[in-house]
Formats: C-alpha cells, structure tokens, sequence
C-alpha cells in the first residue's frame, strides 16, 4: 500500500488567504467603503459572466468582515485621459506610438480612442496583508490576471496578454477595454486574485473567442484548476457542484498556493499559472510532490488544526470543511489510499520516489523514517515509534520478549493478546536470554573485544583476602599481586578506568591495584553501599535462620536462592526475588552512575554474596555455581562484565581475571 514535522504557519496562512482571496479582500481594512464599492461582481461580471466557479466564490469571500477593494476605494477607476497613479511603479499616463509596443508595468501610458480606452487595474492594492508575501525579489511576472474584450462584445485578437506583459498588436477595429492585474516586484505590494488568475490565465490559452463563448471558456479554465488540484467533487465531472464544495475547495487551493508562494516566490505562481494554462494541469510534477509533503506534514502534525484557528483568528467565523480537499490533494499527488473502515488499523507508507516521505516498504525505514496511521477524522496522523516498532510483530508467546523493529532500543512483552512496553525486568530478561552462556571469558579478551560504539562495566569479586572478614580486612600480598595482574592485561586503550567498590577496604584494595598494573592513578575511586556482601539479603535474621534449618553454610544458601529462587517468599522470606533486585543493581545503581557514552571502561569490585547470585542472572544460571547440590564457587577476580551500545542495549559475558573462574 503506497501511502514529519513541522508546522510552520506564522501567521501567514491567513494574511495570504486575505491577499488572494476572491474579491480582492483586505482583511480587518478600516475603509468605509460603501457595499456597492466592495462587490466584485458589480465591477467585473459583465466581463468575466456569471462564472459558478468564480462568481459563487466571490459571494463567499465578499461575506468576510470589513472586505473592501482596495483598488476602488472611491468608485470607478479613471478613464479616458484621466490619471490615477496606484503605486510609483505603476500608473497610466503616458501614451503609445507603435502597434507592437509592450506595455510595461513601471511606465505611464494614455488611452488614446483609436488605441485603447480604457484600462481598470482591478488587482492593485496597498493593503498591509499582501506586503509581506507579494514584494518579491527577483519576480518575474509582471501581469498576474487579464481580460480584454471589445465594445462590440468580441475578444479582440489584437491584444497579447501574457506573463511578461501586454503587447498590441495592431490598431482594433473598436476601443479595447483591458482588464488586469500586476505584481509589482522590487519593493511595491500587490494582491493577486488567484483563482481568477489561474482561469482568465488558462481561458486566453484557447485563443481568440467570441464574447458569448468566454463564460464558457472561463466554467472549462475553473474545471482545469480543480482537475489540476485533484480536487474530486468540483470538476464538474459528474454532480454540479454545491457552494460548500466550492468555498472549502477554494479556501484549500489557497492554503497550498500561499504556503508555496511565501517559501518560493513568484517563480512558483509562474509555473503553476503555465502549466494551467498551456496544459490544464499542473506541469510541475516535482513541485507539485513537494507542495503534498508539507501539505501531509500539516495533517500528520496536528490535523490541519492550527491552519483552521489561524483563520478563525483572521476574522472568518464560518470555515469551510477545507480539510477534506487538502487531504484529496496529498494523497492523489502522493499515491495515498484515503481511510475506511478497512485500513483504520493499517500502516501507510509514501511510495513515490519524488516524495521526501519516500520508503521503499512499510518495513524499510533506511530512507523516511516516517509512516502514517488513520485519525477519526479520516486524516492521516504520524505513526507513533511504538506501533512502528510492533507493526510487524504479528501475534506472539504470552511473556515474549522482542526489540522493536524501528528504535532498535524499545522493547515489548506480548501480553493478553497483544504487545505493550516491557517493564525493566521484561526488557533485561532479553538482553540475558540473547547473551546468556556457560563459558567464562578472560577479562582480557573481552576488554579488548569491546567495540567503538560499546562501552564496559566490570563487576569483579574481590582478590584474595585474609582471615578478616570485617569491614577493614585487606587483601594478601598474592591478592595485590593477582589484581596487579589483571592491570597488566588491560593496557590496549589508553582511556583510564573509573574505578569502585564497596565499602569494604579489600574490594577498593583490588580496583587499586588493577589500576596500578595497568600504570594509570588510582587515588579517585567511587564507593557504592550496594555492592556490600547483603545486597540480595531482604532479611539477616531470615537468613540465619534458614541456614540452621539446612544446616549449611552462607555459600550453599546464597547458590540454592540463585538457582532455585528459595528464601524468597512468604514471612519469613531471607532474599529478595533474584531477576529484579539484580535489574535494580544493574540498571538503577550501576548504570545511573556510568551514563556518559565517554565513560567506555569501569571496573568494581564486590564480594561473592553478591557476585554469585549476579552471574547466575545474568547467564540465566548456564554457569556451574551450584555449591548447594555439589557445584564449585566463585573464584577471586572473577564476576560479570556488562557491556552497552550507543542505543542502551546491553549483553552480558560471565568474565574471570585469573585462569580460572572457580574455586
């Protein structure tokens, strides 16, 4: 199924409504112009006729509040020899001497009777809406809109009207009456009647038509601009039109013309405008993708919600149901399915290559990360990463486990007939299932198997200790010299270690002088509480007394609790529940203290009440620690090491320092 982020409006969605908008409107304008002086139709429909896609749509905008046309702001326009000058760069005056002449648009001219008689400049104004978004630099159009008929009521074939101007092209028959509408460029302000534009623009690129025909040509032009827009509905192609679908159908080409015409000028109105008129259609089919992604980009974002209030803001009370024709625009542009009950649930995806939004499958997000689900209000909304990471799941095993398909970090448990987030535990017993093995690995070799984009933790039981197990009990001489050792074998990079342990002298003892053999300074080490030997103890007196009942030391307890989960349960409970006290030491302790990517290589050290239930965890119990049912323990410098990625994901390797990992 061929099916991002942002909402730039800043207030120019309304202002250039105003400056397009049938009527030649000047939104919140304080004229006390009379009714009469604002009707479009009084001054221009014996010209144009009684066009349903024009004239209807002059009624619509003219019911805007304080609408006034600013080109008429005291009646008529001068005819004759009279002299009005609208802008500096534009006005009538001065006269011409050659059949070929160009009219140009900076320069005076006169009507003469045997030339022209009159011109009216129904698109000039001066209202303060159209400055910011009509003074274009670099324009090239210099005549946006034009009619022109004889007094005898023909077209007359003596006039060129075109985008670079007027041109006469021999002495008519009859006086010429030359109606248009110029874009003042380098500085002056205009407003353009773009609908009309658009059709007067496309009905003179049929060519020379008698004046009974041109109503005709103009209901063909508008029926091409809506065809151009794919705005199904207004073509005329099966139903006439109702002045709803008209009016929201006009407030949307707007929408999408002023957006494109305040980002890229006067060219875009070029190309537009020739491609309608030369072709009926929009010729610029890259312009015309580009144009539906940001018109998709609004939806998505926010439902076309603030381009509504921004033009409740502006003054019109009653917004027409524009929506429906701006969605119509990007999903026809972009290849989009429109939503029904059938796809409600479904994850669209832009097909077309053109398109910044362009995948080339719903499941391929090596180009647009973006997909789009249906809203209620049949627009298309952007997929939440959640659902982009469980689309494909399908159905699973209750208390599976997967990664998601898009982060690549989130995880999901299946749960009552479907996934949701994984909680902590959910998404560590993962990271243990994918990782998990029976081999202890030289602390060496992991060291220098960590990739760039990884960083370590290694949690090691302490070297070898004396007969003092108190708090202030130090390390042998063979213990200094075991951890020395170590030090040797992790020299590859040149980062130093962060160092910590517990606080226990003999555990800080080791992380010294691992820290010494490897040559670095040791002086700066972190002390942590919960990398004391009673850390999975949830009660001391519970646990004295389950040893007497088994009769057996603290070593064949803590491995029968890792193993089995004994101890844990009911009111005399010794240990707390292993998986989640563990992921609480991991995630909670551990990786809240190491959380900078810079941070690539730690090593504590701990005591074996905490190391062995930890590596049991963490190798979902591969290892053979099993000292309650005839195993071996864990031996010195021995323990875990945790490695993370640049998304957070983690992997653990049961490590040892010495030949051995047990004892």
């Amino acid at each position: 199924m061929g099916t991002r982020k942002e909402n730039r409006l800043a207030g120019f969605v309304w202002a250039f409504v105003c400056a397009l908008a049938f009527g030649l409107i000047a939104c919140g304008d304080d004229s006390s112009s009379s009714p009469d002086e604002q009707s479009l139709e009084s001054s221009s429909s014996e010209w144009y006729g009684d066009v349903s896609g024009l004239s209807s749509s002059s009624r619509f905008w003219n019911n805007l509040p304080d609408t006034v046309i600013s080109a008429r702001p005291g009646g008529d326009f001068a005819k004759d020899s009279d002299t009005v000058t609208v802008l500096d760069s534009l006005a009538k005056g001065d006269s011409l001497n050659k059949v070929t002449d160009t009219i140009p648009g900076n320069q005076e001219f006169s009507t003469d009777t045997d030339w022209i008689s009159t011109f009216e400049f129904t698109g000039v104004s001066l209202d303060k809406f159209a400055s910011p978004f009509l003074s274009l630099e670099g324009a090239t159009t210099s005549i946006y809109e034009a009619g022109t008929t004889d007094t005898a009521g023909f077209m007359s074939p003596l006039v060129t009207v075109n985008l670079a101007g007027v041109t006469l092209l021999g002495a008519p028959a009859q006086k010429i009456l030359l109606l248009l509408a110029v874009d003042l460029s380098g500085g002056a302000q205009a407003e353009v009647n773009l609908f009309k534009h658009l059709q007067t623009a496309r009905a003179f690129a049929d060519g020379w038509v008698g004046a009974d025909k041109f109503a005709e040509s103009l209901d063909k032009a508008a029926a091409d601009i809506w065809k151009a827009f794919r705005f199904a509905g207004v073509t005329g192609d099966s139903a006439e039109p109702s002045q709803e679908s008209i009016d929201a159908a006009t407030l949307a080409l707007h929408v999408i013309v002023s957006h494109r015409i305040a980002e890229g000028g006067a060219a875009f109105l070029d190309s537009l405008t020739t491609g309608i008129a030369t072709a009926g259609d929009w010729a610029d089919s890259l312009q015309r993708i580009s144009v539906a992604d940001w018109v998709l980009g609004q939806d998505a974002a926010d439902g076309f919600a603030a381009i509504r209030a921004e033009i409740v803001a502006g003054g019109l009370a009653e917004v027409p149901e524009f929506e429906y024709y701006l969605r119509e625009f990007y999903r026809s542009a972009l290849g989009l399915d429109a939503c029904n009950a059938d796809n409600m649930d479904s994850a669209f995806f832009v097909g077309n290559e053109a398109s910044a939004f362009y995948a080339p499958a719903v499941s391929d997000y090596s180009l647009s990360k973006e997909r789009f689900v249906c809203r209620v209000d049949g627009g298309l909304a952007f997929m939440p990463d959640s659902l982009k990471d469980t689309y494909g799941f399908g159905v699973g095993e209750a208390g599976e486990v997967r990664v998601g398909a898009f982060t690549g970090n989130l995880y999901y448990t299946y749960d009552g007939g479907k996934w949701r987030i994984a909680t902590e535990v959910e998404k560590d017993s993962y990271f243990v299932q994918m990782s998990a093995t029976a081999t202890f690995t030289d602390i060496k070799d992991v060291y220098e198997g960590i990739k760039p984009n990884e960083r370590v933790i290694f949690v090691l039981r302490h070297a070898e200790r004396g007969d003092d197990t108190s708090k202030s009990g130090s390390l042998t001489d063979n213990g200094k010299s075991q951890s020395e050792d170590v030090g040797k074998k992790l020299t590859k990079f040149s980062e130093d270690f962060l160092l910590g342990g517990s606080e226990f002298k003999r555990a800080h003892q080791t992380v010294e002088y691992i820290a010494k053999g490897r040559g670095q300074q040791y002086d700066v080490r972190d002390t942590f509480p919960q990398l004391n030997d009673d850390w999975y103890t949830f009660s001391q007196e519970a646990n004295d007394k389950a040893k007497s009942d088994c009769n057996c030391g603290g070593w064949e307890l803590t491995s029968k609790y890792a193993y089995t989960g004994a101890y844990t349960s009911g009111d005399n409970a010794a240990f707390y529940a292993l998986d989640e006290r563990s992921v609480e030491l991991i995630v909670d302790v551990l990786l809240a203290k190491y959380n900078d990517p810079a941070q690539r290589f730690v090593v504590l050290s701990s005591h074996d009440k905490v190391m062995v239930p930890l590596v049991v965890y963490c190798t979902q119990g591969k290892v053979n620690l099993k000292k309650h049912d005839g195993g071996k323990w864990l031996n010195y410098l021995a323990g875990v090491a945790i490695i993370i990625d640049e998304l957070g994901n983690r992997r653990y390797v049961p490590v040892k320092g010495l030949d051995s990992a047990y004892m």
